[in-house]
């Protein structure tokens, strides 16, 4: 089942096409490589994908209710904030359901209503179903994988280098554990560790992926199925990055035979008009 829909997207900037008429879906559990030349516009599509850019035709329909998670590297960060209070963000919504559990057990503690102490307890249920007592070890894990435990927990992301913003923001979109990831050039601020800790968490990731990456090796170990940006179009391929270019290759072997052929056949035609445009089979020519 499809979690993402593209068809009739047309996109261009100026005198530039940069796709016209394509059409392609992302199924439920692909990880999918995108792959073309510079300026082919890879990057463009992920935005147009998110919502930031808007196609000049075509339409973009994701499954309802799919959270979507984006490694977005101008997010926008209160100043002051440090490393660790930056990932909690990810679970933001949980640390807010802990914060009024707390407050409801302070009062039960003062009035003795017990309808305070049930309130308490559905929260205490809904903290447990999402694993809250888990967070902080989750967090450590993923700080572990992508070196960021180097960086320091109070470490404050203002003064932090481009390269180690991205990392924090990768940490968190992680963290968030959305339905469907899309990550553009996600190798660049890592070593090779890291990437080996990302090639893992990306093998045992059940949702679906977009990956833009010029990491060919990278794409081969964690994509299922390749989206080539070439010439205006996006065309779609089943299986790894060198099954994709194996299939690309043939393709274009195949289109190079029939235009030989095709050229063979006009050939002919033309040498008949030119033989015959005066004589008796004029007409026929």
């Amino acid at each position: 089942m499809a979690v993402l829909d593209v068809s009739g997207l047309t996109m261009s900037f100026a005198d530039k096409k940069l796709y016209d008429d394509a059409n392609f879906q992302l199924e439920r559990g692909e990880h999918m490589g995108v792959v073309g030349q510079n300026g082919a516009g890879k990057s463009t599509l992920i935005k147009i994908l998110i919502g930031q850019l808007l196609p000049v035709a075509g339409r973009v329909q994701w499954q309802k209710n799919t959270k979507i998670g984006y490694l977005d590297q101008y997010v926008d960060i209160p100043a002051g904030m440090n490393l660790i209070d930056f990932l909690h963000t990810a679970f933001a919504d949980l640390y807010a359901i802990n914060d009024q559990m707390n407050q409801l057990y302070q009062d039960y503690a003062t009035k003795m209503d017990d309808r305070l102490l049930t309130r308490a307890g559905r929260l205490q249920e809904e903290l447990d179903a999402h694993n809250f007592y888990g967070l902080e070890t989750e967090i450590e894990r993923v700080m572990a994988g992508l070196g960021l435990n180097e960086l320091g927990k109070e470490h404050v992301v203002a003064e932090m280098s481009g390269g180690q913003r991205s990392k924090i923001i990768l940490a968190k979109m992680l963290l968030e554990n959305p339905d469907v990831i899309l990550l553009d050039e996600p190798t660049n601020y890592l070593d090779t560790a890291h990437i080996e800790w990302l090639i893992e968490y990306l093998n045992d990731f059940a949702g679906a992926a977009m990956i833009i990456s010029h990491d060919y090796d990278f794409l081969e170990r964690v994509t299922n199925t390749i989206v080539d940006v070439s010439f205006g179009k996006i065309t779609k391929y089943r299986g790894s990055f060198k099954q994709a270019m194996r299939q690309k290759e043939e393709k274009k072997a195949l289109q190079e035979r029939e235009y030989e052929k095709q050229q063979e056949v006009i050939d002919k035609a033309e040498h008949f008009i030119r033989k015959n445009k005066a004589g008796s089979k004029s007409t026929m020519a």
